[in-house]
């Protein structure tokens, strides 16, 4: 039913605009108006992809893994600081730092809050959406520079979990180290002489060969800045605003686990409280 409704609701636009790319008077202009998903459909899609009612269960697929992954990190980060709540009053300090510095809290802040970024890239690492990504099917068969090869018609998928908490990459995997890419941008800040903001391979939204739950290369996900963002605007919010704690005598529930997808507890309660001074900067 929902599928059926934004297919016709889509349809018409996704039509006009293929119509319109195909005879050439058309292609996605870099304008606020024209910088959507609908647009960049419209204009890559090949093939029997090329079809009004492909490209709206697209959409309707982007959407669902946009707002459940962001959501499902929202609260997998709650939950982690809830039960490391060490690192409360220094992300607290490093909101409060922002907003007393000589520029004031503007849209940028939320890059210079490093101990934040920190926490949402460590909830990630032990709480990924999935266990496994940059899956394919391989219409070809391939014969990789090592030997492996590939048949026609095979899907592949990469271990992302495990090569990322491979101890040959992460640290004591185990451990919840809230600010153990902070540390690492000091380091790499001390070593090249350079700016924390510029040490951008450890920051939540960064890809790397062993950090893998945004994709990689070409294929990486292009909306994680703005997820990024949007995750940090909720936490200024409810860092400054709000206290919370699990019931007594209960710790941070598990993962659920369908399939190699991870889902946060769905029954957990927890106890909110106002601050009885809020600082919140907007």
């Amino acid at each position: 039913m929902y599928l059926r409704a934004a297919k016709a609701l889509l349809g018409p636009k996704l039509q006009s605009l293929i119509a319109r790319n195909d005879d050439g008077s058309w292609a996605p202009a870099s304008s606020a108006e024209e910088s959507n998903v609908l647009a960049w459909l419209a204009e890559l899609a090949k093939g029997g992809d090329r079809n009004p009612d492909t490209l709206a269960h697209v959409e309707v697929l982007l959407a669902l893994a946009s707002v459940h992954t962001t959501l499902l990190r929202m609260v997998n980060v709650l939950y982690d600081l809830t039960s490391h709540p060490q690192y409360l009053e220094e992300i607290r300090r490093e909101i409060k730092e922002e907003v007393e510095s000589k520029e004031g809290w503007t849209s940028t802040s939320y890059s210079r809050l490093h101990k934040l970024d920190s926490v949402l890239r460590e909830s990630q690492r032990m709480s990924p959406p999935t266990t496994l990504g940059l899956k394919r099917l391989f219409i070809k068969p391939h014969t990789f520079q090592n030997g492996l090869h590939i048949p026609a018609g095979t899907y592949v998928c990469l271990p992302t979990f495990a090569i990322e908490n491979d101890p040959q990459h992460t640290v004591d995997p185990e451990n919840f180290d809230g600010l153990r890419s902070y540390r690492q941008k000091q380091l790499e800040r001390s070593r090249n002489n350079i700016s924390v903001s510029s040490a951008g391979k450890h920051e939540f939204s960064s890809v790397d060969r062993t950090i893998l739950n945004f994709g990689y290369g070409k294929s990486a996900c292009p909306g994680r800045f703005f997820a990024s963002v949007i995750i940090k605007i909720l936490f200024v919010k409810l860092l400054t605003e709000y206290e919370f704690s699990f019931l007594p005598g209960e710790g941070r529930p598990k993962n659920l686990m369908v399939h190699e997808f991870l889902f946060c507890w769905p029954w957990q309660k927890m106890l909110v409280r106002k601050r009885p001074v809020g600082e919140c900067p907007f």
